[in-house]
């Protein structure tokens, strides 16, 4: 599968700004300094861009590796679907219709429109009990979309927020409900923020449910599609990336960021190099940025210490299946969130999601073909596994059994299977045990609650979805249009003359910029 940009063998000396991660944060933030005329360097340990969002092939078939949806990204009237026309990107977005699928423990199902009134009028025609309190419900929650639009998006905070800000899903819906298959229904999409409903934020929940009303999408030619056309525009911006590349070091002198040290190259002539910059921006996770890049004497230790007390998301498992033979109308039936609890708090227990990628995009699969991708939360202690082989085949073989209950004769229809833990999420984005969305976003880990983007070292940055707003692919944009706007407006133009001493000073000789490895 070949890639639409072209990649750095060797990077420059310097830069005005040194990128680290090319996951959509990274792209994103890395597109708009280009636009504004900085230099840039993007770095990315991998061999393909993305991040989750990304995709591998085998034997025919195009598989995303983790994101599978993209809320608003094809509707130019939003906040994020209009930064990409701008950005003069070209993925030919498909909406999906309908958005969601529930199947319950009583065998029962429910698809959610994608239109909000057809939504809304079946809801009232399954419930009609509680017509009024969902009257109710939706009205609460299209005024937490506004204000937290607003507030997270846009950064305008108002005291209308404030009743609401620390209150979870699951109070909300135990304060307006009776029927337990109504919440459920409500929340049985919990699994996409990697945390139960008592504890992600009703505010941030608000702003998800609605806008996939708004639009939610799946890029044409899956994830890589989107992901390579975000570099292809970088480079047309001017912008170089540099693949397969370690960052070692995030260079410091007198509290101000001064460059990376990388390791780059092929496999066999590894190198490591200095290069200067004055703008450091981090798009990995931001505890290996702040102890292993930076290093703790650069951190108050209170910091650190706060930081390791918050809750991650818990790591999704998947498995990824090329099937032939197998009816669509079958698989239509059978993809969406399926539950074997009513209580919604055992979302990584009791629940999995199946991903038919091809009902939107026949072209990833052969003609005769048809991709299954299942998604289940995890909920495991990364660091006491000490087996993680037997860890993937115990959630594999609970996978393939709960798919043969729903799709019987399936185990003949494959010709591909693969799975991803939690190790394989972190091997592959170095994102820390593998979390699905960085921190939890629980209403006491967002706003200022959350690691801010602006690092406490001068012109260190972060974007991504591990610092504010929050996890998924439209709050992980914002933040990248945060910092892309905090870096033009700093200033930082150019290297100054100040920072190149500083960075010889550090370096040796000029042998020791580039040592074989």
């Amino acid at each position: 599968m070949g890639r639409r940009f072209k990649g750095l063998d060797q990077p420059r000396d310097s830069y005005d700004a040194i990128v680290i991660g090319a996951g959509i944060g990274g792209l994103i933030c890395a597109n708009l300094l280009a636009r504004d005329g900085l230099r840039v360097l993007l770095i990315e340990q991998h061999y393909m861009v993305g991040g989750y969002c990304s995709t591998f092939r085998r034997k025919g078939f195009t598989f995303d590796a983790a994101t599978h949806f993209y809320p608003l990204l094809g509707n130019p009237a939003t906040i994020t679907g209009g930064l990409l026309r701008e950005l003069g990107v070209e993925t030919d977005w498909v909406k999906m219709d309908p958005v969601d699928h529930f199947h319950f423990p009583d065998r029962s199902s429910f698809r959610v429109p994608a239109d909000f009134e057809s939504y809304l009028a079946k809801l009232k025609t399954d419930f009609p009990s509680e017509a009024n309190n969902l009257d109710r419900f939706f009205a609460l929650a299209r005024q937490l979309y506004l204000l937290g639009l607003l507030f997270y998006f846009r950064e305008q905070d108002t005291d209308r927020l404030d009743p609401y800000r620390r209150l979870t899903v699951r109070q909300v819906l135990d304060d307006y409900f009776q029927n337990e298959k109504l919440k459920l229904l409500l929340v049985g999409d919990c699994g996409h923020w990697g945390a139960p409903p008592s504890r992600t934020s009703f505010v941030f929940d608000s702003m998800l449910r609605l806008s996939y009303f708004v639009g939610n999408y799946y890029p044409r030619g899956g994830s890589q599609a989107f992901t390579d056309e975000l570099a292809r525009r970088f480079e047309q911006s001017g912008g170089h990336i540099l693949m397969r590349t370690l960052a070692r070091r995030i260079i410091v002198n007198d509290g101000k960021v001064r460059g990376v040290e990388i390791e780059f190259g092929k496999p066999d002539a590894r190198r490591l190099a200095q290069v200067r910059a004055e703008v450091v921006v981090s798009n990995g996770d931001l505890l290996f940025t702040l102890e292993q890049l930076i290093g703790p004497k650069h951190i108050p230790s209170d910091q650190l210490a706060a930081m390791r007390k918050l809750r991650l998301t818990a790591p999704c498992f998947l498995t990824y299946l090329g099937l032939r033979d197998v009816s669509t109308e079958a698989l239509r039936e059978i993809e969406g969130y399926h539950w074997d609890s009513w209580d919604s708090e055992n979302v990584a227990t009791n629940a999995f999601k199946i991903f038919v990628p091809t009902l939107f995009d026949c072209s990833i699969a052969p003609p005769d073909g048809h991709i299954i991708i299942v998604q289940k939360l995890t909920d495991v202690d990364y660091d006491s596994v000490s087996d993680w082989r037997a860890h993937k085949t115990l959630v594999e073989n609970y996978i393939m059994t709960k798919l043969a209950q729903v799709l019987p004769g399936i185990a003949e229809k494959i010709v591909f299977k693969a799975s991803a833990s939690a190790l394989t999420s972190h091997r592959y984005t170095l994102n820390h045990h593998g979390a699905m969305l960085g921190w939890e976003m629980s209403p006491d880990q967002l706003g200022a609650l959350r690691p801010d983007i602006a690092g406490d070292v001068k012109n260190l940055y972060f974007v991504g979805l591990w610092t504010q707003p929050g996890g998924g692919v439209t709050p992980v944009i914002v933040s990248a249009m945060r910092a892309a706007r905090l870096i033009t407006q700093s200033g930082v133009c150019r290297e100054s003359d100040e920072s190149a001493a500083v960075f010889r000073q550090q370096s040796p000789d000029s042998a020791g910029l580039k040592t074989a490895i």
